[in-house]
């Protein structure tokens, strides 16, 4: 037990000095007085889990703002229903109660738009606990009741598991490339009765966070109910942040050129290897070398006097058996370098 122990405390540890995404209160909390300005965008397969992922959404279609609102809940009509509540998520009108502290995220309750519909849970679900990372995960049950214009409609109870499933690289719109993304998976599957009709619902939400932003930068759920004669019927909502991406992105296309050289990768993001490609006015000292996103050195692909012209190299990750993900070109000539990141997917 103690080793086990020991161990936890060495990966978070590890997690933590290489600028991998933690989750905590102080950075990543529901916080009343914020507001969380969102794109709806079409949904897509959520693709890999694993440590050193690679999700291409650049190709994500745009169709709308939102704004969510965190305010405090002690200024609505939800304060007596949701007393243990201290922040309050307003989205298209509904309104998300929640207990935010050092320990997690706690939801107590749902308040419609035209605020006659509640769900009040007796058993509230749990939706973070801190600190969070890659590979952390914890499961429960929740259970609560359905009232509507003051009267109970119905229940609902079931299970829900959440998984920091993975750690990688995430492209959105732009070019815009986030490094060490952490992806959450949140799953609930609960039984719904109103009515005296049962309904069997399960969905499925992924939430991208990265540091230096309190809100995730890219969700993506998908809502499955089946009905009481066996009939399904799935619906999906996707949402980026473009805030997020204005002030926390690097474009995968910055490039700085001395004037005496320049450099040239392609395609890129890339499968199997990537063309490396650089030109100099005359004889050089030239250095070409490839970094990973921690600055170790990869491979050098050449060090030494190299003649004026065009010349061509090529890198491939999963032969040197690594991962895939963000890696760093670097050509120095004569004391200058350029730079330019490379993505292997």
């Amino acid at each position: 037990m103690r080793k086990l122990y020991f161990t936890s405390i060495c990966l978070m540890f590890a997690l933590l000095v290489s600028g991998q995404t933690v989750l905590k209160f102080e950075t990543h909390g529901l916080v009343a007085d914020h507001r969380n300005e969102m794109k709806i965008t079409d949904y897509t397969d959520p693709g890999p889990s694993g440590l050193n992922a690679v999700w291409d959404f650049r190709g994500l279609k745009l169709n709308r703002d939102f704004v969510g609102t965190l305010n405090d809940p002690n200024h609505s009509k939800g304060a007596a229903i949701f007393t243990q509540a201290n922040t309050m998520l307003e989205e298209f009108g509904n309104f998300f109660f929640f207990h935010s502290d050092q320990t997690g995220i706690v939801q107590y309750g749902f308040m419609s738009a035209n605020e006659t519909t509640q769900i009040v849970y007796n058993k509230p679900f749990v939706k973070m606990r801190y600190p969070f990372t890659f590979g952390s995960s914890f499961v429960g049950s929740f259970s609560g009741t359905y009232f509507a214009n003051q009267k109970e409609l119905g229940d609902i109870i079931g299970l829900y598991a959440v998984d920091g499933d993975g750690m990688g690289t995430l492209l959105l719109p732009g070019n815009m490339v986030y490094e060490n993304a952490l992806r959450v998976k949140e799953v609930k599957a609960f039984d719904q009765t109103l009515n005296n009709r049962r309904y069997d619902i399960e969905t499925v939400t992924y939430r991208w966070y990265v540091n230096g932003h309190r809100f995730p930068i890219l969700v993506l759920i998908t809502n499955t109910t089946t009905y009481p004669d066996g009939k399904n019927f799935t619906s999906t909502q996707a949402a980026y942040n473009p805030v997020a991406l204005k002030k926390g992105a690097n474009p995968l296309d910055v490039e700085v050129q001395p004037s005496n050289a320049t450099l040239k990768t392609y395609p890129n993001p890339y499968q199997d290897f990537i063309n490396i490609r650089f030109d100099i006015s005359q004889p050089s000292q030239v250095n070409l070398s490839v970094y990973d996103v921690n600055g170790r050195l990869v491979n050098v692909l050449h060090n030494g006097i190299e003649s004026e012209g065009d010349k061509l190299y090529q890198f491939s990750a999963k032969e040197m058996q690594l991962g895939a993900g963000v890696y760093i070109v670097k050509l120095n000539v004569n004391g200058q370098e350029i730079s330019r990141r490379i993505i292997e997917l």
